[in-house]
């Protein structure tokens, strides 16, 4: 008899939503990570912090599938804020609007921030899911099942979910190969108090300096993500970055700096498959992309939402079977696939110095702007 029906990698927000709605299904589920987090009750209450610059605008789709699992139950209500309308503008272009309205849907996204909606899903983290503290090491497939050992000993699952990052040892183990492409920019985040009223929209200039997005906190507080070259972005200090920034692109009025900057490399990871055997890749491990359109956690949790869904019709018995397996790589290819390549075209063809360029990017947002079909469309593939 196996160990578990499900190993995790990785006690991140993907692996962590994932162990909670594998165990609701009566699996015996276990996440193991070098480093889990206590729990979220022993920390400082979020009430006494500020808002972290960390944020995440999470979609309708992915919003339903949370609260579903029980895992935005214990969300502070107060500190998100949701989005009902986007602006998107750029050098020398018409602005265009995208509208909840447009779709028939009450809003876009809701904006929380990172470890507000950690907290809610480890809330979800009892006995049913055991927590193990150790380090993977070796992965070996047989039939039936895998083996797992770890600094602590061996381990043996009928599925294993790979939820270990960018980075995945998990995923190297199982010789899954990926492409890769460093774009050489940087995602900086920030949070600022701004003079004018965000009155729930979302601000986006797309030019030849980079990608600027400014969306909207409780308030007048407004969390900002700029992705620029590489080398202009470790100039952006706390001096410059509301400088700079009031420069470029200013919508709401910047008025203080109030969060600490941070930074992360843009990169793609894009895996070659998305399952090998009796394990599967979710999150971050299965995906990494551009930030443009905010949906890498979001296309993370959709990962997690197709996993419990096939796991509950086809493999309660065995979730790793290959009736569950061959299902998720083909279910999340498109999604994936569509998604890293369409922020990476768009990107280029927002910070690139081609006239041509341009001209095409341009007329793309003019044609969305005047049809309305499109404007649907591009609202219901973003909302999920």
């Amino acid at each position: 008899m196996t160990d578990y029906d499900v190993l995790i990698a990785g006690a991140g927000l993907s692996g962590s939503a994932t162990a909670v709605a594998l165990s609701r299904l009566g699996l015996r589920v276990a996440l193991i990570d070098a480093n889990i987090q206590p729990d979220s009750d022993s920390h400082e209450p979020l009430a006494r912090k500020g808002f972290e610059n960390r944020v995440f605008a999470i979609r309708p789709a992915i919003k339903s599938f949370l609260t579903d699992e029980r895992l935005w139950n214990n969300i502070a209500a107060d500190r998100t804020q949701c989005v009902t309308r986007m602006h998107i503008d750029g050098d020398d272009r018409k602005r265009l609007t995208l509208g909840a309205h447009d779709a028939g849907i009450l809003e876009l996204a809701t904006i929380v921030e990172s470890d507000n909606l950690r907290r809610s899903i480890c809330a979800r983290l009892d006995d049913s899911v055991v927590r193990l503290q150790s380090e993977i090491h070796t992965i070996e497939q047989d039939p039936g099942f895998v083996t797992v050992v770890t600094s602590d000993g061996q381990i043996s699952c009928k599925l294993l979910v790979a939820a270990d990052g960018a980075n995945s040892l998990v995923r190297r183990q199982c010789g899954i190969s990926v492409s890769e492409r460093n774009y050489k920019y940087t995602g900086i985040v920030a949070n600022f108090t701004v003079e004018r009223s965000h009155r729930d929209a979302a601000y986006q200039w797309m030019g030849a300096e980079g990608v600027i997005a400014y969306l909207p906190l409780p308030g007048n507080l407004v969390s900002i993500v700029w992705s620029a070259c590489d080398e202009f972005a470790q100039q952006l200090d706390e001096d410059v970055l509301p400088k700079e920034l009031a420069k470029r692109y200013d919508p709401l009025g910047i008025v203080d700096l109030v969060s600490g900057i941070g930074r992360f490399p843009l990169r793609r990871v894009l895996p070659q498959t998305l399952a090998r055997g009796r394990v599967v890749l979710v999150g971050d491990a299965a995906h990494q992309f551009l930030p443009l359109a905010g949906q890498g956690l979001n296309i993370g949790l959709a990962d997690t939402a197709k996993l419990t869904e096939l796991i509950k019709e086809h493999g309660l018995e065995d979730p790793g079977a290959l009736s569950v397996v061959n299902r998720y790589r083909r279910a999340r290819k498109e999604e994936v696939e569509s998604f890293t390549y369409f922020t990476e075209s768009m990107h280029d063809l927002a910070v690139s110095r081609s006239s041509f360029c341009r001209s095409l990017h341009d007329f793309g947002f003019g044609a969305v702007g005047r049809v309305g079909a499109l404007r649907r469309f591009l609202i219901q593939k973003a909302v999920g």
